[in-house]
Formats: structure tokens, C-alpha cells, sequence
């Protein structure tokens, strides 16, 4: 166990958590009085996806107890012992602070159209400015970098699930959100997606 990882990986969670979710939900309820949180009220995919996407953050959380356990419960997850390098660390570390200041810009530059899955019961604006002016999904693109980051950090069987998964459940609710998209802005969203990149 590394002394810097014991300190990076509670704040880093902490702030992710904290900041990029549970804070940005309530400030969304305040300012509106909605709950942001729509992707566990929707049915079909998105009711896969929401399952799969309560329990990873769970996992996550997991890999992280048992690395600060000590070396003896950390080997519960299989370590791939010939990807511990100090420079994939630090990689890691990187993409990952990378991830959430995106996360938290471009949630910042949402508003109070910030959801958490498709809202169909309460239509939301039509966000191009900011970082959506270079990527149309910079908040997945900032938790497509985590998943990478931290897999890059602890490589273990389970980091290497997690990021599978979510990368895997990703691309499905970005198709989702923005097929609704399409069919909320229409032509104006056809020409933004013309425009600017999925991801960057």
C-alpha cells in the first residue's frame, strides 16, 4: 500500500461523490425543486443501465476498502501485479483529477438542465455552450477517463470489470439520451451532432 494512494483515493471519492453527485443533485432540486436523479424512474434500457450504474460506484467504493485494508485483503481481487508501474500510476491519478474537473465544469455549465438519465417529464435546454462546444458528452467522456484512471491505478480483476462495464453501459445511455435529444431539439441537435464530436 502506498502512502500518497491512501490519501488521493478517500479525497478523490470523497469529491466525486460528493461534489460531482450529491451536491450537484440537491443544488438542481434547490434552483428547480426537480430531482435530477431521473435514470432510476425510466423503464427499458435505461432500467438496465440504472441497476448496472448504482452498483459500480459500489464496486468501486469495494476496491478501494480492501486496497486500504492492507496487501492481504487487496489480493481478493486478483492484482495484475506486472501492470504496477509508477508511471501508469501516475497516469492514472492524472486522468482521473482530469475526469472531475471536466465532470464538474461541464456540470456547472448545464444548469439546471443537469440530469442523471433522460428526463421525459420535464424537457430541459439545449446546452451547447462551455465544453459541450468541443464534446456532446463531456460528463461521460469525464467518467469514461475515471473508470480508465483507476483501473490504471489499482489493475486488478475488478477494476478491469468496472471499467469494462462502464464503458460498455456508456455507450448505450449516451445512444439513449441523445436519440431523445434528436427527438426534443430536432433539427438544431442534427446540426449540433454534425458539428461537434460524440465524445472529443
Amino acid at each position: 500500500m502506498e502512502p500518497l494512494l491512501t490519501v488521493f483515493l478517500p479525497v478523490y471519492f470523497l469529491l466525486f461523490f460528493g461534489v460531482a453527485f450529491l451536491w450537484r443533485t440537491w443544488r438542481t432540486w434547490k434552483k428547480t425543486g426537480l430531482n435530477a436523479y431521473t435514470l432510476m424512474n425510466n423503464t427499458g434500457v435505461e432500467e438496465v443501465t440504472n441497476t448496472y450504474f448504482r452498483l459500480l460506484p459500489v464496486a468501486s467504493l469495494l476496491v478501494m476498502a480492501l486496497y486500504l485494508s492492507g496487501d492481504a485483503a487487496y489480493r481478493f481481487l486478483a492484482p495484475f501485479y506486472w501492470l504496477e508501474y509508477a508511471g501508469l500510476k501516475i497516469a492514472g491519478m492524472t486522468l482521473m483529477t482530469v475526469a472531475l474537473v471536466i465532470m464538474v465544469i461541464a456540470q456547472g455549465q448545464m444548469g439546471d438542465a443537469w440530469r442523471i438519465g433522460v428526463d421525459r417529464e420535464n424537457p430541459t435546454a439545449f446546452v451547447q455552450r462551455g465544453l459541450f462546444r468541443y464534446s456532446r458528452n463531456p460528463i461521460f467522456l469525464g467518467i469514461v477517463l475515471s473508470v480508465i484512471g483507476y483501473f490504471l491505478l489499482l489493475p486488478n480483476a475488478v477494476t478491469l470489470l468496472i471499467m469494462v462495464l462502464d464503458l460498455a453501459l456508456v455507450q448505450v445511455q449516451v445512444r439513449v439520451e441523445e436519440q431523445y435529444l434528436k427527438e426534443q431539439h430536432g433539427e438544431g441537435y442534427i446540426r449540433y451532432c454534425r458539428a461537434v464530436r460524440r465524445w472529443i
